[in-house]
């Protein structure tokens, strides 16, 4: 039996995130990868190979952390001359894939990150003598048990969600998540869809991709979902339909024999008689009621595009969940489970749908927090004096990068603390509970950068900028929003107006009324 303190499982970017930490402080840890390199899930998916993280090297701006804003790939590093992903990896809007891996790999190799390669975890067993986690592996084919005090798990959704649909069918429908990697690549594997009609079940990013890309060569291709999909750019979450994706949507609207079809508790039937035979489709109520029918029956191909959930399979002691993720504390300690932890893309169930908690741009930044909070790395604090606060916030807004992916779920705390203010910067905005932060008998301060809580469907609407006064709660875009209390209790919310290109440097929008909002509650007068 091999003693770790921490294990990690997992070597894609947010084990590399986390190991980064754990290595800088120079604690007992080691990280398990199944595959013999990092960011195995990327090295086949998306089957395009193309990422819709956004990767923007030409930002017209000198300030680290204002670049990472528009750097969804690099993570966060404590260096001077940290290793960024833009210009060294890709200049491309939307990158490859490819390109993200060869970063990922240089990444670990430049920190030299301890990482044991072809470890496949069979079983993870809670220790019945003391506290921990057992972790049983397969090593380069030799079976291995690890004892750790802390368990850190970042293996992503990784298990394919197979749709609850009725099927009576001779050929197997495969999901997105089982075809080998560059299948679709292959001139030959495409040619299997020349003149073929397709569905696609299910209707997210997964669905359009493949839609896009198989329609130069179908006859047909129908998206058929349950619901409706939201885009991103109406919600502003980076897991709803991005635009990259509208070329499919041309090919309907404009009348190309391509379609989407929503049927909102309607029940999907697939029949298939023989082999050779297409699928034909059936949509009914109830399983004993089904109408083959239009829009378009029958279809050569059918893939499963329908998500991914996390694979509990390697657990021996059940999970408590929060959708498709082990539900987690603020801390991201399961919730049943000591010392037991869930980060990366799993550690979303706290801001799902709400921010960017499910993707490297935003959990890099938990992650920090994650070892802040669990494993003592010190918070970034600034003691300020009093004429200092407005230029600090000012800069904080403008370039924050944590603010501005975490929007609404990570803040800026302060407060009078004497003669100065003592400022913490990018924590949860759960943290704000302990009384450390929340003196009882002061105002006390709350600092994030949010988006408005209308969903506008008009793109036209998009980015109409809100500017009569008393307004500014209404913004469609990013805009900061600083929050008074007294103690506990929410005395004021001040938002201030949106900017088109989130730019809140103009003196007498954002500074001016910044000074005005913190002379009601703080004295001296602000500079």
């Amino acid at each position: 039996m091999i003693h770790i303190k921490t294990l990690v499982v997992g070597a894609g970017p947010a084990g590399l995130q986390v190991a980064y930490y754990l290595d800088k402080m120079g604690l007992d840890y080691l990280v398990l990868e199944k595959a013999d390199h990092v960011a195995s899930f990327f090295t086949k998916y998306p089957l395009s190979g193309n990422l819709i993280s956004i990767n923007k090297p030409n930002t017209g701006s000198e300030n680290s952390d204002f670049n990472l804003r528009h750097d969804w790939n690099s993570l966060i590093q404590e260096e001077e001359t940290p290793l960024l992903f833009p210009t060294t990896y890709s200049t491309d809007y939307y990158p490859k894939s490819d390109d993200l891996v060869k970063y990922l790999h240089d990444f670990a190799n430049r920190y030299s990150l301890k990482i044991q390669f072809s470890a496949t975890v069979t079983m993870i067993r809670k220790r019945e003598e003391t506290s921990g986690y057992r972790i049983e592996c397969i090593v380069n084919g030799e079976s291995v048990i690890y004892i750790c005090e802390k368990l850190i798990v970042a293996t992503g959704l990784s298990k394919p969600q197979i749709p609850n649909i009725i099927e009576q069918i001779t050929t197997k429908i495969k999901h997105y998540g089982e075809y080998e990697k560059n299948y679709f690549k292959d001139p030959a594997n495409l040619e299997t869809f020349r003149n073929k009609s397709l569905l696609l079940v299910g209707g997210g990013n997964a669905a359009f991709e493949l839609a896009n890309l198989l329609t130069p060569y179908c006859s047909h291709v129908l998206i058929e979902s349950r619901s409706k999909k939201p885009w991103a750019m109406s919600t502003h979450y980076t897991g709803d339909l991005r635009s990259v994706y509208l070329p499919f949507m041309d090919t309907f609207l404009l009348k190309s024999q391509n379609a989407f079809d929503y049927n909102n508790h309607v029940k999907l039937h697939i029949h298939q008689v023989s082999e050779t035979a297409p699928y034909k489709i059936a949509r009914s109520m109830n399983p004993d009621d089904k109408y083959y029918g239009s829009p378009r029956s029958a279809f050569d191909h059918v893939i499963y595009c329908t998500g991914w959930t996390f694979d509990e399979s390697i657990f021996a002691f059940p999970l408590d969940y929060m959708y498709k993720y082990p539900n987690v504390m603020g801390n991201y300690e399961a919730t049943s489970h000591s010392n037991l932890f869930f980060i990366g893309s799993i550690m979303h169930s706290l801001d799902y749908r709400a921010s960017s908690g499910g993707f490297i741009h935003g959990f890099r930044y938990l992650i920090k927090y994650f070892m802040q909070v669990n494993y003592d790395l010190p918070f970034d604090i600034n003691r300020l004096e009093k004429d200092h606060l407005t230029s600090h916030i000012m800069n904080k807004i403008s370039t924050s990068s944590a603010l501005y992916q975490m929007y609404g779920q990570l803040c800026d705390l302060f407060y009078v603390n004497g003669e100065e203010i003592y400022y913490l910067n990018n924590v949860t905005i759960a943290h704000r509970g302990s009384n450390q932060y929340t003196p009882t008998s002061q105002y006390n301060f709350m600092l994030t950068l949010e988006y408005g809580k209308d969903l506008v469907t008009d793109i036209y609407k998009l980015g109409n900028r809100v500017t009569a006064i008393g307004t500014e709660s209404k913004s469609t875009l990013l805009h900061p929003v600083l929050r008074v209390f007294k103690g506990a209790r929410l005395v004021e919310m001040i938002h201030f107006d949106e900017d088109l290109f989130a730019d809140f440097s103009d003196t007498l929008i954002y500074e001016d009324k910044l000074k005005r909002a913190l002379s009601m509650f703080i004295e001296p007068r602000f500079s």
